[in-house]
Formats: C-alpha cells, structure tokens, sequence
C-alpha cells in the first residue's frame, strides 16, 4: 500500500486559497455553462447480503464491505472511498431494521460495516443491506464550429470517468466534473489551457548511451523495470498488457523496430525501495530481494517507488546512492521515474508538485547526471488539460489506470531520443 503522503502545512493551504482565488477570478464560472449540467448519477442496491464481522470495519485492507463499492466489479478490489451515500445506509435482521451505532458500525468513507459491541445480531447472521451510491462524472463545455457553446455530457463511472468525445470542428473549452455526491454538491470548473504536449518536465534524454549504442549496434539489451503495485501493473487492464512496463516496451520496439531487446518486470505490490535493500530489516516477504534485480544481468533498469515518497530528501540521497552503486557494480544503466499522484483528501483541482521525495529524486538524478523519466510532471500538468487527476486512479486511492500507465511509458520512452 501506497503511503499515503499529506502536504497539508500552512504554507501549502495558504497557496491552495490563493490558487483558488486567482482561478475562481480569471476563470468565473458563468452561469450559463452550468444550466444544463446534470447532477451526478446514483444507483440504489437493495437487499444485499452481508455477515458482520466481530471487529469495526475501517479503511480499505478489509475484505467485507459493499460488494457494489469494489474497484473492479461488484466484490472484487478495494472499496471506493466518498462513493457512498452513507444517509441511504438501512441494515436489517429477519425484516427488522437494526440501529446504527448500537448494532452495527459504519465507516461512512469507505462503506465497510462491523459488529458492534453490544449488537443483537452475531456474525453468522445474514443481514440485508439497502444503501445508494454516487458515480462520478466528466462533462464538457464544447465550441460548435459555428461559434455555439453547448455542454456535452459525459459518461458516468464509479471512478476513472473520462470527458465526452468531440466531433470534427469542435472545441473543448473547458471540463466540469461532477464528483460524488458525499464530496461535493457543486461541480468544479477546470478550463482546457493546454495539451498535454504543451507539458514540461524534466525528463531527460541522452543520458542511457551504453544502453543506446547496444540497442542500435543489435546487440543483447536487458531492461528491468523495477518497483511496487504501480510497477506490477496496478490497476491496468488487461494488466499484463497495459501497465506501463509493457506499453513502454512496445514503444521501444517501435521505435528500434531491430533491436534485440529483453524487458522484464520485477516488482511487488506494498513494497518500498528499502525493503529490497536491507530485507533483514525492513522486508515484506521473500520476494523482495536485491539479489533478483543482480540476477537478472540488467543492462538498464528503471526503477518507479511511489511508495517511497515518505521519504525525506535526506533519506532520498541516502537510499538513492546506495541503489546507484549497487545497478553501477552490475554495470548498468538507470532511469529513476517520477511518480504519480495518490489521493489526498483535498478536493483541490490544480494540485503543485510539493513531495520533498519527489523534488530530491529529480535534484538526485541531476547531480549524479541520470536519467529521469519525470512522469509526476504530467500528472500536475493535468489540470491544466482540464483533467482531474483522481479521475486516473482506478481505485480512487493510488492505483493508475491505463492512460495513468500511458503517461509512465510516455516518459520513459523520451529518454531514449
């Protein structure tokens, strides 16, 4: 699991309001955009069973929440976070409505209930649950060719909502995301100020020569991408096929279409870049080992830790220099990657890169003259897209999906210009 990382110090807030000043100024929302905007959807469950555990439901480790709340589909992945409606919430025994509180417990957030301690019901009794949730949604407000301003409504989802497609001639001037319900009961306004190609970032390129020259001359090339969950491939679908370790290497082979390249994934979800290299004190399991990133003889290996960014810029350079001469010893190649924006419980739209993890991994890169694939670049420009970046995140937590994904192999493939 990602940690979580807070940037609420006073400094940030005060720069939020004024951000928020400043936009709210330049950008009015104008009456006339909002008339036709829907409100968000909801869909009401009836009747679903559940047994309560002995123990309060919290967070989203727990395996009994919800099911219509899942990331995925209906009992599979994490539940939502802020999708319930939690005033919707009836719990029943036997055609009896049970008391909240007294009976059961509800985290409202992620909508996960308990026993409670002094409940009239054990936890091998079948309730029934009647509850509502919200989706959220993406609409546009689109320039017809002939000059008209019109609002184009988007599609629904339970997280990774995308804006309404435009037809030939048309302009997207700006995006209105309806988030859910239990978040906020206006819509938020983000103007289309630039493309995505109009993204500057500090990824570098020229700084792999060994790893180039091998890939050009024909010779064997081994890369290992090596990380977390993100790197595993997250919440990519299919995800063998779309998480960016894979998309970036049919990148790669387009664009060296001879090249006699071998990419391997070695990731483990949960894990941070410690817990690699001194398992003896901080290792999860079996599977996160140094040695099999040494085994695998990479030529080249790019190395994505979002679950790193606790980290400090003095524990950055610590860690990173340790992790620079162990891939040096084995003679190859690194690319340190940017990460993307996890969520905070903000409803801020125009997020400023901040993480002290991430400012030391691009001043670590700089100052040992590696490579850099700065995807967290991107993931700030999105605003300026019109995009909300929580709309990425799969399962509204930590998790890209596969245009999150595109964004990492996008980076990294500038590397090898």
């Amino acid at each position: 699991m990602v940690y979580l990382y807070r940037y609420y110090k006073a400094g940030y807030l005060f720069g939020f309001i004024l951000v928020l000043i400043l936009v709210s100024a330049t950008y009015a929302i104008k009456p006339e955009y909002l008339v036709d905007v829907d409100p968000g959807e909801t869909i009401e469950i009836k009747g679903e069973k559940i047994h309560l555990t002995e123990k309060e439901y919290k967070g989203w480790r727990s395996k009994n929440g919800l099911k219509y709340l899942c990331s995925w589909e209906p009992g599979r992945g994490i539940p939502i976070i802020d999708a319930l409606n939690p005033e919707s919430v009836i719990v029943r025994h036997d055609g009896r409505i049970l008391e909240k509180g007294k009976d059961y417990l509800l985290d409202e957030r992620w909508g996960g209930l308990g026993l409670a301690p002094t409940s009239s019901v054990t936890k091998d009794d079948v309730l029934e649950v009647d509850y509502s949730y919200s989706l959220r949604r993406i609409d546009s407000l689109v320039k017809l060719p002939t000059g008209e301003k019109v609002i184009r409504k988007g599609d629904s989802k339970l997280t990774c909502a995308e804006p309404p497609r435009l037809e030939h001639g048309e302009k997207r001037l700006a995006n209105i995301f309806i988030d859910f319900a239990s978040r906020t009961k206006n819509p938020i306004y983000l103007p289309v100020l630039e493309s995505k190609e109009q993204a500057k970032t500090l990824t570098t390129s020229g700084m792999i020569p060994k790893t180039l020259d091998k890939i050009k001359s024909g010779k064997p090339v081994k890369i290992v991408c090596w990380g977390d969950s993100v790197t595993v491939g997250g919440d990519a679908y299919p995800q063998q096929e779309n998480r960016y370790s894979a998309v970036f290497e049919k990148k790669l082979r387009a664009r060296f279409p001879d090249a006699n390249l071998t990419v391997e994934t070695i990731a483990v979800g949960g894990s941070n870049s410690r817990q690699w290299l001194y398992p003896e004190k901080y290792a999860i399991n079996k599977a996160t080992r140094w040695e099999r990133v040494a085994e695998a003889k990479p030529d080249l290996v790019t190395i994505e830790f979002v679950n790193d960014a606790y980290m400090s810029k003095e524990l950055v350079y610590e860690v990173y220099i340790d992790i620079f001469n162990r891939i040096s010893a084995l003679g190859a190649e690194v690319i340190l990657i940017t990460p993307h924006f996890t969520r905070l419980d903000t409803l801020n739209p125009y997020p400023q890169e901040e993480r002290p993890y991430v400012l030391a991994l691009r001043s670590f890169a700089q100052d040992h003259k590696l490579a850099l694939a700065d995807a967290a670049a991107r993931w700030e420009h999105l605003s300026k897209e019109g995009i909300p970046y929580i709309t990425l995140l799969r399962n509204a937590l930590n998790h890209p999906d596969n245009r999150g994904h595109m964004i990492f192999a996008e980076e990294l493939i500038k590397c090898f210009q």
